[in-house]
């Protein structure tokens, strides 16, 4: 059998970075030194593996990847712009239905409380000429037997003026009589005496 190879074949971020022979030497243990540590050695062979092509294209790469970036970001902002647009415009139509649907209700709640409060005009006035009426038959009522009444009274202080007017009448005449009886008895006794 022999060694298993240390980096893959396919062209992976990590090993694609490092030749072959480098991670064979930095993985192999017999090559390294006392004074040298494993975390300078793979410094050393990411420096002799980065060459000035490899960078400019690999600055070439994230260049075209922020300029795809820029690119899918204003088509997001464009996209996010339309979106808040058609939201926008959703919610004034809402708030237009809305505003015109609670006017309509305010405008249907006002027609009845004035259908309402005429009806209770209505009620009142009728009421009101209800007990007037009332009051003024029972006044006329009250009158006419007042009126009664006092024809009544009015009456009887008459039949009693008549019975006062016959009593003194009558004691007029007794007394007329009596005066008369006593001056005819006087005369008969001063003729009688003479």
């Amino acid at each position: 059998m022999g060694r298993r190879p240390l980096a893959p074949k396919s062209k992976n971020r990590i090993w694609g970075r490092f030749a072959r022979k480098d991670l064979q030497r930095i993985f192999d243990l017999r090559t390294i030194r006392a004074s040298r540590s494993v975390y300078s050695i793979l410094v050393e062979a990411m420096r002799n593996s980065w060459t000035d092509e490899r960078l400019d294209d690999g600055f070439d790469r994230v260049t075209s990847e922020i300029k795809l970036l820029r690119g899918e970001l204003g088509q997001l902002r464009a996209e996010m712009k339309a979106e808040f647009k058609a939201v926008r415009s959703e919610m004034k139509a809402e708030f237009k239905a809305i505003r015109s649907e609670m006017k309509a209700e305010f405008e249907s709640v006002r027609n009845e409380m004035k259908a309402e409060f005429e009806s209770v005009r209505s009620e009142m006035k009728a009421e009101f000429v209800s007990v007037r009426n009332e009051m003024k038959a029972e006044f006329k009522a009250v009158r006419h037997e007042m009126k009664a009444e006092f024809e009544s009274v009015r009456g009887e202080i008459a039949s009693l003026r008549k019975e006062m007017h016959e009593g003194f009448a009558s004691l007029n005449r007794t007394l007329l009589q009596v005066g008369g009886g006593i001056i005819a008895a006087l005369i008969g006794v001063i003729a009688t005496q003479l």
